[in-house]
């Protein structure tokens, strides 16, 4: 019996598949394998487009929420300093310096230090306010046995000329990575040296607010009281400010159209500072940067007639819109139309307001 198993199972095991199988290559055709490798490519190609685009919104509002950041801040500052202010020009001021119907036309830039060659700025707000003296003129009021000519030291201050500019940035400079920037300038009565700023007329002394830097000189004449154009330059406050001319419907939509609230039924009238007739070339319908000023006027003879002209004794309320860009920061695509806003990929960032109210006036009489 035992003969007999072992010739049966050792036929049987030669005729199994382990041995009678056909000779060929087990495994992936191509085919098979362009599949696998095409649709694997997807899937990296596609979680690496997400991540991509996760870090570059990340990087986008990075750059929005702090050029919003920035804006406001600079916002507060020219709010704080419009608290002290003792006089705020209205726009028209800023565009013709003229009080008196006999005199030219000239606009407030014409008094103040020549731009930087190159430079393209607009003034948008300009104001008076106290700046106390320099160490040097302080120690001559306390040491001198006759202060400076000019120089009341009991006050331990004098007048100071403030005024903000939108000034655009040269794209040839890499000083400055926005489209536009705030500039501030400040002329006052003395060098940080004790010198004297020259082209400086002092309002406190000629009463001559409304009409800086006219007023009448010790002959009665109503001239230029300058001596000289003043020097210096404006530094600058914020960078990235917007400068961009907004198409209609994308600027209603955004609230960038440039207005100030002025209401039929209301008794204040506001002036747009810059007015438009200072808005040409460059500047021309941009609104990244005004202020709107209460006007307040009052009636006065003139050469025979009765014209209009600023009230300093009534308060001014000053209402200042700001809106920045983060255009130039990382994360932010560049404009396709250099400066014209004409498709979905931009930023266009809120406008940021603050309203004022000036704690001071001049020769107002309280009301018994």
């Amino acid at each position: 019996m035992a003969n007999r198993f072992w010739p049966r199972l050792k036929k049987l095991f030669l005729k199994s598949d382990c041995f009678n199988a056909p000779d060929n290559t087990r495994g992936f055709t191509l085919l098979e394998l362009l599949v696998v490798t095409a649709i694997a490519g997807g899937i990296v190609a596609g979680l690496t487009f997400i991540v991509v685009q996760m870090m570059t919104a990340d990087r986008r509002e990075s750059a929005r929420s702090e050029t919003q950041r920035e804006m406001q801040l600079a916002l507060d500052y020219i709010a704080a300093e419009l608290r002290e202010a003792i006089y705020v020009y209205p726009g028209e001021y800023l565009a013709c310096t003229r009080s008196q119907q006999k005199q030219a036309c000239e606009p407030l830039s014409q008094f103040l230090p020549a731009p930087a060659p190159g430079e393209n700025r607009v003034p948008v707000l300009a104001f008076w306010k106290q700046q106390p003296f320099p160490q040097e003129i302080k120690r001559q009021c306390a040491t001198a046995g006759r202060p400076p000519d000019g120089v009341t030291c009991l006050a331990g201050q004098s007048y100071a000329l403030v005024v903000y500019f939108l000034t655009k940035n040269d794209p040839n400079n890499d000083t400055w990575k926005g489209k536009a920037r705030v500039t501030r300038y400040v002329l006052s009565q003395f060098n940080s040296d004790g010198t004297r700023n020259a082209g400086y007329v002092n309002p406190g002394q000629f009463s001559n607010f409304t009409s800086w830097p006219y007023g009448n000189n010790s002959d009665g004449r109503f001239v230029n009281l300058q001596s000289a154009r003043p020097n210096g330059r404006a530094d600058t406050l914020a960078d990235f400010v917007g400068f961009d001319y907004l198409d209609p419907t994308v600027a209603n939509a955004a609230g960038q159209t440039g207005f100030c609230p002025n209401s039929p039924t209301s008794t204040v009238t506001y002036s747009i500072s810059p007015p438009a007739s200072l808005l040409q070339g460059d500047f021309a319908n941009v609104r990244s940067f005004y202020a709107c000023v209460a006007a307040p006027t009052q009636s006065v003879r003139s050469g025979g007639q009765t014209i209009s002209l600023p009230d300093p004794t009534q308060y001014r309320d000053v209402v200042v819109y700001l809106r920045g860009s983060a255009t130039g920061r990382p994360g932010i695509l560049p404009d396709r139309d250099g400066l014209f806003l004409r498709s979905n990929d931009q930023d266009i960032l809120p406008a940021l307001q603050t309203r004022v109210l000036n704690r001071s006036v001049l020769g107002r009489k309280p009301t018994p």
